[in-house]
């Protein structure tokens, strides 16, 4: 996994070590993360999003109390050969975060309703067509 793909918002009220378990067991859902995948080191995705190793720590522990990733001592952490599936509940939630963050930098960046709705509908023909 690259550390880019996990991004805290420090103006959030989600603390850091949810925000980082939401965004793994998101990256797992969509597939960007495969079962058996290593996660970075604590004291590596610490250093790239600029918290401390206990955040990391934390977010790991309640993924793994979760069933999502396994931690070995030679390997490390990685995804869960059978992670559990989200429930309705937190995908709605991560549908409603995804879309107010969107929404929110659409309006920064002065990208009205129809320009947003062609730019979503542009990027579902692109992914149908991938296949």
């Amino acid at each position: 996994m690259n550390a880019p793909l996990l991004l805290l918002d420090q103006s959030s009220p989600i603390p850091p070590y949810e925000q980082i378990g939401s965004q793994v067991r998101a990256l797992i859902v969509g597939s960007r993360l495969t079962p058996g995948a290593l996660l970075p080191s604590v004291r590596q995705l610490a250093r790239d999003l600029g918290v401390a190793p206990n955040t990391v720590v934390r977010a790991y522990n309640e993924l793994e109390r979760d069933g999502w990733v396994v931690s070995s001592a030679r390997k490390g952490v990685m995804v869960a050969e059978h992670p559990p599936l989200m429930s309705i509940e937190e995908r709605g939630y991560r549908l409603e975060q995804a879309v107010g963050q969107l929404l929110m930098t659409a309006h920064q960046l002065g990208v009205g309703a129809f320009e947003l709705h062609q730019e979503i509908d542009r990027q579902i023909y692109r992914n149908k067509e991938r296949g």
